[in-house]
């Protein structure tokens, strides 16, 4: 099963990239989202439950950038914390996609060995932000509206529209957000 991406950037002020990959599971969709402005960055491991179902989809994200730490409902939203609702496999398949996934198209400012990107980039007027495209991947974006945009063939709009209507950008955990997840930590380590 592969994967279907899609990549948006603006360059203009404020700057603002969205990245992500999803797969299809029939009737629910899984993947990774990351989304950066400015010099602010949140990403997470997402789960769409029954997205292609007659039902309410249940949108379901890590609280931290890994698959196996603790997961909130965004959709509806909810206060209290989860395990992973993803099956091992898929948990797993996720995991590994998202390695490849950032490292064949973003770069991250605080990375080593970008020189030849930040060179291209300076090349190309363009200014460096917390995480950037490489530069071998612009050609393949057009401009659509305001923005330039990547999708694979047969990427599903509507997945994107749902993550960007849905999901809370959450640069900052409030603090009873971090209590919550250190009890749940606690709880979970306890033999």
């Amino acid at each position: 099963m592969q994967p279907r991406t899609y990549v948006s950037y603006s360059g203009e002020t404020p700057h603002a990239l969205t990245a992500l990959f999803y797969l299809d599971a029939q009737r629910d969709v899984y993947g990774w989202h990351l989304t950066a402005r400015d010099r602010q960055v949140s990403s997470a491991y997402f789960m769409i439950e029954h997205f292609y179902a007659d039902r309410l989809p249940v949108l379901y994200r890590s609280v931290a950038d890994d698959v196996y730490e603790p997961w909130t409902s965004d959709y509806p939203p909810k206060r209290d914390l989860i395990r992973c609702p993803l099956p091992e496999p898929a948990a797993h398949d996720l995991e590994h996609l998202q390695s490849t996934f950032v490292r064949e198209w973003l770069f991250f400012e605080t990375d080593t060995d970008i020189d030849s990107e930040l060179a291209a980039y300076r090349e190309h007027g363009m200014s460096v932000q917390a995480v950037n495209i490489r530069c071998k991947k612009l050609n393949r974006f057009g401009w659509r509206g305001e923005n330039w945009i990547h999708a694979t063939p047969c990427t599903d709009f509507n997945v994107v529209y749902f993550l960007e209507k849905q999901w809370r950008f959450d640069l900052r955990l409030p603090q009873h957000r971090i209590r919550q997840f250190q009890q749940f930590q606690q709880a979970w380590l306890r033999p």
